[in-house]
């Protein structure tokens, strides 16, 4: 995650950014101005969200955030610890240090009191990453079966994106984004969507389900799927992430799925991958359907943990606190 950002040269722009950061940020703009507009926007956000948590901490043990002392960092890992994976853990770190980096301060991550705490947390922590729970075709099937003759619109809009997403192995954001305008409905009712460019073509199952959904919601423009209240009304602002976890936690309480097998937004790409292993399709091959950038990710996915080790290690750089 971490990128070469050239620090800012200038003295007063200098102190008149570090001030900006002493408060917490409202948008991601700031944060995009630090780093010269190299990361994605949800990176972006990522990192506006981890600082201003870090805000938060410093300001009720009332200690300075920026810059920080390594001293105040090493108690922050050790509170978030309590509540969060190892995974957040090391994001937090990477916001704290560029933070610090792109204002030319002394970087508190990289001090050795933060690298024992990181190496303690990854001992302690070294098992709590899972892959989220599989969202497979035998799941959809039985959704569709449950669901495929309701006449209610959230019924029909989630049933849609549980197969639009499956079949499509979209990402959360790319589902969040999708428009009439990235559909093309062919004369026999089968959709194609044009997803970064991409055209993936969806069976007529999924195509009936988009197609319902289209007709109840009487969308004929703008996002695809979109928020529904309480009353059943259907609004014009796009489903966010955590909406779009809802409909996957939604599918796991319809199947009677235990605790341990809770679906999330990401589900549906860890069980595409998974059936088209069992299928026979190559990790490269899956990695082109799914349109990963790398090979890892579907590897990690289909159980193969060495070759995705393997292809991790080619983009990874020592973290200040593991050299």
């Amino acid at each position: 995650m971490a990128k070469e950002i050239a620090p800012i040269q200038d003295e007063i722009e200098c102190l008149l950014s570090i001030k900006r950061f002493t408060k917490p940020l409202d948008t991601v703009e700031s944060m995009r101005t630090l780093t010269h507009d190299k990361y994605a926007s949800n990176t972006l956000i990522s990192f506006k969200n981890d600082w201003n948590n870090f805000l938060a901490f410093c300001r009720s043990e009332h200690i300075p955030a920026l810059p920080a002392k390594a001293d105040t960092v090493h108690r922050y890992i050790e509170q978030m610890a309590k509540v969060r994976k190892l995974a957040s853990l090391k994001r937090y770190m990477v916001t704290i240090s560029l933070v610090h980096r792109c204002h030319n301060l002394s970087d508190p991550c990289a001090k050795s009191e933060i690298r024992l705490a990181m190496k303690k947390q990854q001992l302690e922590k070294h098992d709590d990453y899972q892959n989220a729970a599989p969202f497979r075709d035998e799941h959809l099937q039985q959704l569709i079966d449950t669901f495929e003759l309701s006449t209610k619109p959230k019924d029909i809009r989630d049933l849609a994106i549980w197969a639009v997403m499956f079949e499509a192995m979209l990402k959360r954001s790319e589902l969040a984004a999708l428009s009439v305008e990235n559909l093309y409905i062919h004369s026999s009712g089968l959709i194609d969507l044009d997803v970064n460019q991409t055209t993936i073509s969806l069976s007529s199952i999924a195509s009936k389900a988009l197609q319902r959904w289209l007709v109840i919601g009487m969308i004929e423009s703008g996002f695809v799927f979109r928020r529904i209240d309480r009353h059943s009304n259907i609004g014009d602002k796009p489903l966010d992430h955590s909406s779009i976890y809802r409909v996957f936690r939604r599918a796991s309480d319809e199947l009677g799925l235990g605790e341990t097998s809770l679906f999330s937004g990401q589900s549906p790409r860890v069980g595409a991958a998974k059936d088209l292993s069992d299928a026979g399709l190559s990790i490269v091959e899956i990695q082109e359907q799914g349109r990963w950038k790398s090979p890892a990710m579907p590897a990690q996915y289909v159980g193969n943990t060495d070759r995705h080790d393997k292809e991790v290690n080619k983009f990874i750089k020592p973290k200040p606190w593991e050299k």
